[in-house]
């Protein structure tokens, strides 16, 4: 068999160990793959699994008792925004200041009170931390 066969299937085990059969053309995979099940490839499979993993675990708690870690749930959806502050909004030169959230990707920063003039004007006032 060359090393590079034109005909591959993947299996995945219920460990997610992935088990590949290759052959160079039909009648060789067919050929493997047969070897394979009379062999008992699952069982040989398995058994190297029960090794290294522990099947009444999820790999996530085997990774973290295998590391000595604790195993932790994380939230998923979007993360909501911190509640906006109740005092009144401080004012500059320009009105009322905008209440608004650094936010960057999935991270939240801290609020703060921004100036109402445009982005790029000159006299834009500086933030006042919430």
């Amino acid at each position: 068999m060359s090393s590079e066969s034109t005909f591959v299937v993947n299996v995945k085990t219920k460990n997610g160990t992935i088990i590949t059969v290759r052959g160079d053309d039909y009648a060789n995979l067919q050929q493997n793959i047969t070897d394979a099940v009379v062999g008992n490839i699952d069982k040989t499979v398995g058994a190297l699994e029960e090794l290294f993993i522990d099947s009444s675990q999820s790999n996530v708690q085997y990774a973290a008792k295998a590391l000595g870690a604790t195993e932790v749930t994380v939230a998923q959806g979007p993360v909501a925004p911190p509640a906006q502050p109740t005092p009144v909004a401080p004012t500059c030169k320009h009105g009322s200041m905008v209440y608004r959230i650094a936010q960057k990707g999935p991270r939240v920063g801290k609020g703060f009170w921004g100036c109402p003039a445009p982005m790029n004007a000159p006299d834009k006032c500086a933030i006042v931390n919430a």
